[in-house]
């Protein structure tokens, strides 16, 4: 019964027309700028190619697991400092699919000692539902319902600007600008709505050379709820190995414990997140990170003259 119950709850808002929101938080955000943010497209002025996956409210039945894979690097063998990103994200949540691909183009430029980025995102939504698996109760022909699959997509658009220092950064996006409205059969429809992102990030270092601290932070809001994550994370460098463990708390919905390595350009690291509301810790969110890093200067003939700023990540 709880599978079908709770796609049944989702699409009563399709119903409705009223905005909704499918963008997947995960625990790694601080690892994720490209993905919250545009302008984020080359910031770790290297080609990085990563996969996320998250799998939620662990123990309910048709519970929602979403998959990320993103490439993103500066544009070689171009003057100027140009970035490009790809990614696609498939999200799985009771009878409902979602599909994300998206572009983004990121130009920037010394300022202030730092780097400062705009960018802009093309994308494209696309929203499958799968009625199936409910049961009418002997209703097979509800008109509420769309007839087996009901597909829809959309262009959507978003942007966002970036500044990036030696010891912080700061940035701020909106994706899902043009608040598309998917078509889902002759009937319904799905109303997606705008989502701002600021976010916000620090290097410490400390007496031990090896040793820093790295505080972030993310705020998410589409104007009728918000989600506010406060990360503090410390990282061990060993010659070429790095280990990493933090913490996350996002006030009034869980608290997250995460911990990786990276070692010959990959990293790995696995989160788990607990919800401090009465879902309880047993059944929250885990997920996984998986990525690598490819240093573009090694294509390159003489000495690699470009200034990492990995760091911030």
């Amino acid at each position: 019964m709880k599978r079908w119950l709770f796609a049944l709850i989702l699409f009563v808002c399709v119903l409705s027309q009223v905005s909704a929101q499918i963008d997947v938080h995960y625990t790694h955000y601080w690892r994720m700028l490209n993905f919250y943010n545009p302008a984020g497209a080359g910031a770790e002025r290297d080609m990085i190619v990563y996969a996320a996956y998250s799998n939620q409210f662990t123990g309910f039945e048709n519970s929602p697991k979403s998959m990320l894979l993103n490439i993103d690097t500066p544009i070689p063998y171009i003057k100027g400092d140009h970035n490009i990103g790809l990614g696609v994200v498939n999200d799985e949540i009771g009878l409902f699919s979602n599909q994300h691909l998206y572009l983004n183009y990121a130009f920037g430029f010394k300022l202030f000692k730092g780097r400062i980025t705009g960018g802009a995102q093309l994308g494209l939504v696309n929203i499958t539902f799968d009625n199936a698996d409910i049961n009418f109760g002997g209703e097979s022909n509800d008109p509420a319902f769309p007839s087996g699959n009901a597909n829809g997509n959309k262009l959507d658009f978003g942007a966002g600007i970036l500044y990036q220092h030696r010891y912080f950064y700061v940035g701020a996006s909106g994706i899902h600008l043009n608040a598309p409205l998917v078509e889902l059969g002759e009937k319904n429809e799905f109303k997606i709505s705008p989502l701002l992102n600021f976010m916000a990030g620090g290097n410490i270092p400390l007496k031990n050379t090896l040793l820093t601290i790295q505080p972030t932070m993310q705020v998410m809001t589409d104007f009728v709820a918000w989600r506010a994550d406060i990360s503090a994370r410390a990282t061990y460098r060993y010659g070429e190995k790095e280990f990493f463990g933090g913490v996350t708390y996002s006030p009034g919905t869980s608290v997250a414990l995460f911990l990786g390595m990276e070692m010959m350009n990959i990293t790995l690291s696995y989160g788990y997140e607990l919800f401090t509301s009465s879902i309880g810790a047993a059944n929250g969110n885990h997920d996984i990170f998986l990525g690598y890093k490819i240093d573009l200067g090694s294509f390159k003939k003489g000495k690699n003259k470009h200034n990492s700023i990995r760091i911030l990540q």
